[in-house]
C-alpha cells in the first residue's frame, strides 16, 4: 500500500487494534528508531503492560512497557512518524514525555520531523499485515462505529438482575454505583460513550414460563413490566482489569453484591460506567405491549434478555416509540 493511503482512517482504529491485540496477548511492535538511530535489522518486541487508552490528549498512552525494558513509559500514536510535531511547541507535556523516555508508535514509519532526532526518541511500528487483517475482520463494526460516531447512538436492553438492586454495607447496587457488566463480552465497537442502556425489571412469571410462551409467539399473561431505568454510557466498555486500574481499585475487590469467581477468574469481566437519565415506573402487562406495533420489538428484546441472559439492541426509532408510548 503506498505511503499516505492510510489517511482515510481515524487514529481510533489504531487504538482499537492496539487494545484488542493487547487483550489477546499478541500485541507486538517493530523497533524502527532506537535512541535516534535507524535500526537496520528487524527487531520485534512484545508489549507486556499497557494502560488503557481512554482519550486523545497527548500522550495517547500514559503507560506502556515492552519486553526487555526496565520501566513503564508513555507513548504517542500517529499514522506516520512525520506527523509527530509536539517538539515544535516545546510544551511542558513534551518535556515530561522526553524525560520519561516516551516513544512513538506508528502505523508506518517515514521520517522524523526536523530536530526530533536530537531528542534520541524511539519509534515503533505496528504489524501492518496484522492491522489490515484486523480491519478486514471488523470492517462492518468499524464502519458502523464511524457512521454512528457522527449520527446516532445505540440503545441496548439489559435485564436488571440482583446485582442491579441488591447491596451490602460496603457495596452499592449498580443503580447507585453507576457501573455494570453485560452478560456477554461486548466490546467498544458495541458500547461507546453516549449509548443508552434500558435496564428492565419485570415480575409475575418465571423464565421457563416466559420462554415457553415466547417460543409459541405469545407472551405469558402473568408477566408484567415494572420499571425501565434509562442509563447513558459515560465512556466505552473496558475490561475489568482496565477499569480497576483506572479507578485504582483492588482487582480482587467485589464490584457487585453477587460478584463471583469461576476457576480463579471473575465471571463479570467487562465493566462500563453510566449515568441515570430517567426512570419509567409502570405496572403494565407485557402481553399488552407485545400486541402494540410500536412496542412489540421492545418486548421481544426484553424477552431474550430475560430468558437467555443476553443484551439486546433496539433501534433508535423503537426507543423513541417506547418513550412516546409512556408519555
Amino acid at each position: 500500500m503506498p505511503r499516505g493511503s492510510w489517511s482515510f482512517l481515524h487514529e481510533w482504529v489504531i487504538y482499537d487494534y492496539i487494545m484488542a491485540r493487547f487483550s489477546e496477548k499478541t500485541l507486538r511492535l517493530k523497533l524502527r528508531i532506537s535512541e535516534g538511530k535507524v535500526q537496520r535489522r528487524e527487531k520485534w518486541v512484545t508489549v507486556i503492560k499497557l494502560k488503557p487508552i481512554t482519550g486523545t490528549k497527548f500522550p495517547d498512552i500514559k503507560s506502556i512497557k515492552v519486553k526487555g525494558s526496565s520501566s513503564d513509559v508513555p507513548a504517542e500514536i500517529k499514522f506516520t512518524t512525520s506527523l509527530f510535531d509536539y517538539h515544535v511547541k516545546q510544551s511542558s507535556k513534551f518535556k515530561d514525555f522526553i524525560e520519561k523516555k516516551g516513544f512513538i508508535i506508528v502505523l508506518s514509519h517515514d521520517y522524523l520531523p526536523s530536530g526530533l532526532m536530537n531528542y534520541k526518541i524511539d519509534v515503533y511500528e505496528i504489524d501492518q499485515v496484522d492491522f489490515v487483517s484486523f480491519c478486514r475482520e471488523n470492517f462492518v463494526r468499524l464502519l458502523n462505529r464511524q457512521i454512528r460516531r457522527h449520527t446516532e447512538t445505540k440503545v441496548w436492553i439489559m435485564y436488571q438482575g440482583p446485582n442491579f438492586n441488591e447491596k451490602t454495607k460496603s457495596i452499592k447496587p449498580a443503580r447507585d454505583s453507576g457501573i455494570w457488566c453485560p452478560t456477554e463480552n461486548l466490546s467498544s465497537f458495541d458500547l461507546a460513550m453516549g449509548d443508552r442502556v434500558l435496564f428492565i425489571k419485570t415480575r409475575g412469571a418465571s423464565t421457563q414460563k416466559v420462554q415457553k410462551s415466547f417460543l409459541k409467539n405469545t407472551i405469558s399473561q402473568d408477566w408484567f413490566l415494572e420499571e425501565i431505568f434509562v442509563g447513558e454510557l459515560l465512556d466505552t466498555i473496558l475490561s475489568r482489569e482496565e477499569y480497576c486500574q483506572i479507578k485504582k481499585i483492588d482487582l480482587n475487590a467485589k464490584l457487585w453484591k453477587k460478584d463471583e469467581k469461576r476457576n480463579g477468574n471473575w465471571r463479570w469481566n467487562r465493566v462500563f460506567e453510566f449515568k441515570h437519565i430517567k426512570t419509567i415506573i409502570k405496572d403494565i402487562k407485557m402481553e399488552y405491549l407485545y400486541e402494540n406495533k410500536k412496542t412489540i420489538n421492545f418486548v421481544k428484546a426484553v424477552t431474550e434478555a430475560f430468558c437467555y441472559g443476553k443484551s439486546r439492541e433496539v433501534s433508535l426509532q423503537e426507543y423513541r416509540d417506547l418513550l412516546e408510548f409512556f408519555v
